[in-house]
């Protein structure tokens, strides 16, 4: 293990050479079965994987973080931002590999947060050799059931009821939306919910992993940094201890101050998370 300045002067020695190097401009594009994309940056690459109810937009803070050092990769899931709606069967981890072939990427650091981390370990299982590492924030796990959560009763009579808005409304409201530390980003959280209202009253066609991941996070041999908000739900707090004890290379952070959106509650703190797992992998 690396301690915690000398990871902090290797992450520093490692920007100031990778900044002499020229950046490729950024680029975006579509997948030929509808997935947006955007590119930015050189070097090895991190394909960013966001949660549902939001978009690629909400890794900001981190594209402007990473974007010297490495290639950085985000795109919109089916259905979210720019991506094409779902209509036929599908599946998050299928699209992910469409993603890395069209950009000709071999192997990847996958970093997803929530339901973006838990297509990541779907992708981890299915395809374990096109993985270079697993960061993991505030994951979800695929075969768990979700606890009944009393704050969803409105979100859900709003979807049921054809409301997107209203749905989308209710749930950039609940707890599982909030944000702690960085709250004067509320507005960009509440935007990007609205932004993808639809969601709520869409046709879902995404085939679940069968064998779910409950059972085979053994396979995973990847290095996984799980990262949680130390006021994260308690909920996502099981799925950390599953985590920890199912993947054999897999390091627990918990994150002061934020909640479950880490990565925009926390930027700075998220990202030297990321920055010290990925020099000491």
């Amino acid at each position: 293990m690396i301690g915690r300045w000398s990871t902090r002067i290797a992450a520093t020695l490692a920007a100031i050479v990778c900044a002499a190097l020229p950046a490729a401009a950024q680029t975006s594009g579509t997948t030929a079965s509808g997935l947006f994309y955007e590119v930015s940056g050189s070097g090895e690459p991190l394909v960013f994987i966001h949660a549902f109810s939001l978009d690629r937009r909400m890794w900001e803070p981190q594209v402007a973080g990473f974007e010297d050092r490495y290639r950085v990769v985000r795109y919109d899931l089916r259905g979210h931002g720019r991506s094409v709606a779902p209509a036929e069967p599908y599946t998050g981890y299928g699209d992910l590999l469409e993603l890395l072939d069209t950009l000709g990427i071999e192997r990847a650091t996958l970093i997803g947060l929530s339901a973006g981390a838990q297509l990541a370990i779907d992708f981890a299982i299915v395809h374990p050799d096109r993985v270079a590492g697993l960061v993991l924030a505030a994951p979800g796990l695929g075969g768990l059931r979700t606890p009944q959560l009393p704050w969803m009763a409105p979100v859900l009579e709003a979807a049921v009821g054809g409301d997107a808005a209203a749905a989308a409304r209710f749930w950039a409201e609940t707890p599982i939306m909030a944000l702690h530390t960085a709250v004067d980003a509320t507005p960009l959280v509440t935007s990007l919910v609205m932004d993808n209202a639809r969601l709520w009253t869409s046709r879902r066609t995404e085939q679940p992993l069968s064998p779910p991941a409950h059972g085979r996070l053994a396979e995973i041999g990847a290095p996984t940094l799980v990262l949680i908000g130390d006021r994260d739900l308690p909920h996502i707090r099981d799925v950390v201890r599953l985590l920890a004890e199912g993947i054999a290379d897999a390091t627990v952070v918990t994150i002061p101050g934020a909640g479950h959106l880490i990565n925009l509650d926390t930027p700075r703190s998220f990202n030297e998370a990321v920055a010290a797992f990925l020099v000491r992998r």
